[in-house]
């Protein structure tokens, strides 16, 4: 019997929503795809396939996890905050098992639009935000890497739109101030009620490198600009980047009570815009622009540029 050597991850939604295992992860690597169109290229033959389905199964229902001599089968389960099953991580192997990868579970509410997390680590995220703790989706962002927006404004559009069930997933990294980067895979699912309520659930795992591209986050660093980043359709904050970063929810509400964003969704209207805006009482020029993407279908991110008025950078 071919087993591998690796901790495997499993989408347990996906997994129920579907007619196969969904695969999200797999020795600190991505996967997202069902069983069946992974196991070989995984280190499966037929026989170990058989296993593994056998002991996520019985996980899933509590049950007693199948015990073959010679073989070491440790899981562990990761749940959202609200107590939703999200992911399973699964050991199966002749060999003793390696350090656990880092996973975190996520629960994201598309009405308030705030998160819980939970899991092994849920400080990397640099926001010091407590397991379990609700907070508004800003904060989550407050050190992405800026490039990352499209991606995360993408996601937002199909979740606030897509059906039942659907997957959405991206790479995303953030560096906390004063910290290394922290580089991240995410999928998460999709469920909506009948009442109609959305709710993102979500498995992430903390992968060890990534290439990220920086262009924006570098621009801004070396000025003494501020950069917001911002869903327009539905006024979401997505990240702060410079002098005042990160900006805080008291603040980015006064920019956007006075910065019109509708203005660059009408055809007619210039591609940017610049006014004077006051923070706390303080006079500032607000330039905003949209972020158009080839790389996302999705989505209206917008940048707003603010820069202290009689700053000479």
């Amino acid at each position: 019997m071919a087993l591998p050597a690796m901790w495997i991850a499993v989408d347990l939604i996906g997994t129920e929503l579907s007619d196969d295992v969904f695969v999200h992860s797999a020795g600190g690597d991505r996967v997202a795809r069902p069983l069946r169109r992974c196991a070989p290229k995984l280190g499966f033959d037929r026989a170990g396939e058989a296993l593994f389905r056998a002991v996520v199964a019985a996980s899933a229902r509590g049950a007693e996890i199948p015990r073959v001599d010679g073989v070491v089968v440790e899981t562990h389960r990761i749940d959202a905050a609200d107590g939703t099953p999200v992911g399973l991580v699964v050991w199966l192997s002749p060999q003793r098992p390696d350090p656990r990868p880092t996973y975190n579970a996520w629960v994201l509410d598309m009405t308030a639009m705030t998160t819980r997390t939970s899991g092994d680590d849920p400080a990397m995220i640099g926001d010091g935000r407590q397991a379990g703790e609700e907070r508004h989706v800003q904060y989550l962002f407050t050190w992405l890497n800026p490039e990352d927006a499209w991606s995360m404004v993408g996601g937002y559009y199909d979740a606030l739109t897509g059906d039942d069930g659907l997957l959405i997933q991206s790479y995303w990294s953030l560096r906390p101030e004063g910290a290394d980067w922290v580089h991240m895979w995410s999928s998460c699912r999709l469920r909506v009620d009948a009442s109609g309520q959305r709710t993102l659930y979500g498995l992430t795992l903390k992968i060890a490198t990534r290439e990220i591209e920086a262009n924006i986050a570098s621009l801004i660093r070396y000025s003494r600009a501020t950069l917001l980043l911002v869903e327009a359709n539905n006024k979401i904050p997505i990240t702060t980047v410079g002098r005042l970063a990160p900006l805080g929810e008291a603040r980015i509400g006064q920019i956007l009570d006075q910065v019109d964003l509708d203005q660059l969704a009408n055809p007619q209207s210039p591609e940017a815009a610049e006014q004077p805006i006051q923070i706390d009482g303080a006079p500032f020029l607000a330039s905003t622009f949209a972020l158009h993407s080839a790389r996302e279908k999705h989505g209206d991110p917008v940048a707003i540029i603010l820069l202290v008025q009689g700053d000479s950078a």
